[in-house]
């Protein structure tokens, strides 16, 4: 695409375009993010996939082919690394020519989607295959349309707080449970890019020279906070987006543009309130909205050039039991867990798979010590995106909190966004400190080591410094 620069103001090097299309799952699918629900029964609002393409544009105005990165902002929990992921990239390839390294896959993390494992309950089902299959090409047509609205952007950033979410791993009994820890660590950063259209505001018609101007109009807007949608508790089997989805609303009416909300640490942060009624995603939704689109609106104008992208594949180091002892206590109760849901009549197919899940890691990792054969890293990608002074640097992982905060302030960039749930799924990766204390991220969702987390830091940082340095 090719642009007219003449009215441009010096340094405009950055395209932006923008669409969305409604991913909305088919009612009856079964949905995922707690083990054992029945099939969804209605939609209360849809699921989108939010396209945002950027690139710098040549001198005659033209968009740089080889500096083209999409972020696909989407209403999902997350997404197989080893078979969606793969099969929605090489149709964005197939669609667009943009290379399937160049994409980002950010899932918000809603527990109010639709299955996307094969392996999990309903996957298998033809309503959800077909579902899967559908996936890929909504997601190569909206990165097509983005591109095709390429035009010359502004970049402004901003930041804010809001208790929206609350520590959830609260001590009760003795045990580590998911309930409200508000002593423990919370990240209540909002963190916010508007990119505005390129080429300054005209002077309001009938207005005298100089006196009142329009704004300039807002192309795109991200929104990055973290904090887990599961504000409506394991009951609700109606599809949602959940709160990011009504504070994308409150962003868009009063900012303008289109709103992505990309999910950031938040493995051990769940809502401040968590019933099954629909005012309470409205009053989160609303909260994050008040608070990022006060930010947006004070946002301080930065460099938007150059745009840097840089990925990196890792092995993160698997589970296993902290001794041979601990192992074989945890797979008898795993044992005796997975006889009671047996015993039940119907047994839960659900939580029957759940606990066979980890049962058979378990079985892996004691197998491992017993052994002394070490098990194979679990595969995990990183990407970091650049744009002038600022980043976003992301994660497949649900990383706790602390690890992101340290992400953040160990960056080489003044606002670096922590991203999450993107471009597949390892699982929990909780601070080395959280191990000993147990708790589900630890026993239940975990597939690595303590050292894990360090090791996602450090390649984190990495990726930065090399955007900074490049």
């Amino acid at each position: 695409m090719v642009v007219d620069t003449s009215a441009l103001p010096d340094g405009t090097a950055l395209l932006a375009g923008t669409a969305r299309v409604v991913i909305t799952p088919p009612v009856g699918i079964h949905l995922t993010g707690f083990a054992g629900r029945a099939p969804s029964t209605g939609v209360h609002d849809d699921l989108t996939a939010t396209a945002l393409l950027l690139a710098e544009r040549d001198p005659s105005g033209a968009a740089r082919d080889d500096t083209r990165v999409a972020v696909v902002a989407l209403d999902l929990l997350y997404m197989p690394g080893d078979t969606l992921v793969p099969a929605i990239k090489a149709q964005v390839e197939r669609a667009t020519g943009i290379p399937s390294d160049r994409v980002l896959l950010c899932c918000s993390h809603t527990h109010y989607g639709p299955v996307l494992n094969g392996r999990q309950e309903g996957g298998e089902e033809p309503i959800a295959v077909a579902y899967h299959q559908a996936l890929a090409h909504q997601i190569a047509g909206v990165i097509l349309a983005a591109s095709q609205n390429l035009r010359p952007v502004t970049l402004a950033v901003g930041r804010g707080s809001v208790k929206v979410g609350i520590n959830r791993r609260e001590l009760r009994d003795g045990r580590i449970v998911l309930g409200q820890n508000p002593p423990g660590t919370l990240d209540s950063e909002v963190l916010v890019w508007r990119f505005d259209a390129a080429g300054g505001p005209d002077v309001t018609p009938g207005a005298p020279a100089g006196w009142v101007r329009r704004s300039p109009e807002t192309v795109a807007t991200i929104v990055n906070y973290a904090c887990h949608p599961v504000s409506l508790t394991s009951s609700t089997r109606h599809v949602s987006a959940d709160y990011p989805g009504v504070m994308r609303g409150v962003v868009e009416k009063l900012v303008g543009g289109t709103c992505l909300f990309l999910q950031g640490a938040a493995g051990n942060i769940n809502p401040s309130l968590m019933i099954a009624e629909w005012d309470v995603p409205r009053r989160l939704g609303h909260a994050l909205g008040a608070e990022a689109t006060r930010a947006l609106l004070l946002a301080e104008p930065v460099a938007a050039a150059p745009l840097r992208f840089a990925r990196q594949a890792a092995g993160l180091p698997a589970l296993t039991p902290p001794s041979i002892d601990a192992g074989r206590a945890r797979v008898a109760e795993l044992e005796q867990d997975r006889s009671r849901i047996l015993s039940q009549n119907p047994p839960n197919a659900g939580r029957l798979w759940w606990v066979d899940t980890v049962l058979e890691r378990t079985r892996k990792g004691l197998d491992a010590l017993e052994s002394g054969r070490p098990l194979p890293p679990v595969d995990a990608t990183f990407a970091a995106l650049r744009l002038g002074d600022t980043a976003l640097v992301t994660n497949p992982s649900e990383l706790f909190c602390e690890i992101g905060m340290a992400i953040k302030q160990g960056s080489p960039f003044a606002h670096t966004a922590v991203v999450g749930y993107t471009d597949g799924a390892v699982g929990y990766i909780p601070t080395r400190a959280a191990y000993p204390e147990g708790g589900y991220e630890v026993e239940r969702a975990c597939r690595v080591n303590p050292e894990a987390g360090e090791l996602l830091q450090e390649t984190s940082l990495c990726l930065l410094g090399s955007l900074r340095d490049g």
